[in-house]
């Protein structure tokens, strides 16, 4: 049995998160009063040196965006100090802006396991620290962030005056296409994010003409520690249709994730169960997998049918869910031809 319990693409754990804003509010006369002296000398909507405020200067052309939680932000019209505070619009600005206008990526841009453009990240120096203050001296025009974010970091962002944009779905392929616009959008970029999402739409029909080819579909189950699986409205729903097979927790009425039980497994007879795994870590976690009875029994004991791809094929809620998909594709039929 693998230990581990699943990572889910993000969003997908919406939570309340009362209790903490309580905490944040006990501690935010003196916590927030500390951040914001300690920054007021470094934060562009500070004072000049000079005593003037930079309103009183010559005006940059600004205008008022809409974030996906319904919060008004007014921006300037190409902001040049991004902060990305997550992957998945680390992934998507990297493929929208130069470089120079990004000021810092999430801890994560680097780590190839879940992220797609860890090469890329290395001409962006910055990187988001843990702390509102280390972001907030950065000095940025624009951060993202997202549902999923720590609640208290994204208050106290919000209370120091920077332009915080959240984005709050993540829920498959129709929220990806929409999460980039949005961020075309805010960076004032909408031709490039209009490119990307046709090209990523570009690749996925290219995928259904080939699944159209094979013929019969496969039924597939995504499973993951403490035995949760991906239905409807996930990102796993799509990569399954894209490679023209069928879901089966979604053929089950299962809306997100969900646990299942060994029985529920071996009765709904996946012809594929489909489980993720670090780079170069493949056929242990294959082994380890086919160690636990209920998966040895749903598939015969056949490696074949326990399919082992990448972990970032299963947490991408970028662009580059196309990759994932053809990621998928080429560990379910290896021997087909694609492009």
């Amino acid at each position: 049995m693998i230990s581990s319990t699943p990572r889910m693409p993000f969003g997908t754990c919406r939570g309340s998160v009362a209790a903490r804003h309580c905490i944040i509010r006990i501690i935010g006369c003196a916590g927030l009063a500390l951040v914001l002296t300690v920054l007021s000398g470094c934060l562009p909507f500070a004072p000049s040196a000079s005593g003037e405020r930079a309103s009183e200067g010559k005006a940059s052309p600004t205008r008022t965006v809409t974030d996906s939680s319904g919060r008004q932000l007014v921006l300037p019209a190409k902001p040049q100090r991004i902060v990305s505070q997550t992957v998945a619009t680390d992934e998507i600005l990297l493929a929208l802006v130069a470089p120079e206008r990004l000021v810092a990526l999430s801890h994560l841009a680097d780590d190839a396991r879940y992220s797609y453009c860890a090469d890329r990240a290395q001409t962006v120096a910055g990187r988001c620290g843990g702390s509102a203050e280390a972001i907030l001296q950065l000095r940025p025009d624009l951060i993202f962030v997202a549902s999923y974010s720590r609640a208290e970091l994204v208050e106290l962002l919000s209370a120091g005056g920077a332009p915080v944009y959240r984005l709050t779905r993540f829920g498959g392929l129709a929220d990806i296409r929409a999460n980039i616009r949005a961020i075309g959008e805010a960076v004032g970029e909408t031709a490039a994010a209009e490119a990307l999402v046709a090209g990523m739409d570009r690749r996925f029909a290219a995928l259904g003409e080939r699944a159209r080819q094979r013929g019969r579909p496969l039924r597939m189950l995504s499973f993951g520690g403490s035995h949760f699986t991906a239905g409807a409205e996930t990102t796993f729903d799509d990569l399954v249709r894209a490679v023209g097979g069928v879901n089966v927790a979604a053929e089950q009425g299962i809306v997100g994730f969900r646990q299942i039980s060994s029985e529920q497994l071996l009765a709904w007879r996946p012809d594929v169960i489909v489980v993720s795994a670090e780079s170069g870590k493949e056929d242990a976690v294959r082994r380890q997998w086919l160690e636990d009875p209920a998966v040895a029994a749903a598939v015969g004991r056949d490696p074949n049918r326990l399919v082992v791809v990448e972990s970032r094929a299963l947490t991408t809620v970028s662009q580059h869910l196309a990759d994932a998909a053809e990621h998928l594709e080429a560990r379910l039929f290896p021997s087909a031809e694609r492009p």
